[in-house]
């Protein structure tokens, strides 16, 4: 009775995390979905609850074929670039600190980044929240565009 009370927890903790997805997506997934989502957040190393969600859909929206970099750049975006960011930065500024990260892009590429948030202006005030995925978008772009230069080298 014990194992089948504990499974029963565990299943309403999974079952839990499901409905938190679900919510957020404002549609109900099927099994194959839902069993996909969790390996590919285990893999980026983001956690099961609401805030792991948002940033998840955020990222696979921002960058739909690289969100799954993610786990290599996150002590990256919480060590150095949270701390510059604050409560949020114009897009100058936001400029600036991707080029601290030695990122530079050209503006299609930065508009493209900021498609999701209604465009980049210069001097427009974008909160950090909605700076986050961009900035773990150009993150995984830095290492993809490294891991080219690599490959070029060594072939």
């Amino acid at each position: 009775m014990q194992i089948t009370t504990r499974a029963y927890c565990i299943y309403g903790v999974m079952e839990q995390e499901r409905i938190i997805y679900e919510t957020l997506i404002g549609a109900r997934v099927c099994d194959t979905h839902w069993w996909r989502v969790k390996k590919v957040m285990s893999a980026c190393e983001l956690p099961l609850n609401k805030s792991g969600f948002e940033l998840f859909l955020a990222l696979k929206k921002t960058t739909p074929r690289h969100f799954t970099q993610y786990h290599k750049i996150k002590g990256l975006l919480s060590k150095q670039v949270e701390p510059a960011l604050g409560d949020g930065v114009t897009g100058e500024q936001f400029l600036k600190v991707i080029e601290q990260l030695n990122i530079t892009p050209n503006q299609s590429t930065v508009s493209r980044w900021f498609k999701a948030v209604g465009g980049f202006k210069s001097t427009q005030f974008y909160c950090k929240a909605a700076l986050l995925p961009i900035v773990a978008t150009a993150l995984i772009y830095k290492s993809k565009i490294q891991d080219s230069q690599l490959s070029k080298i060594g072939a």
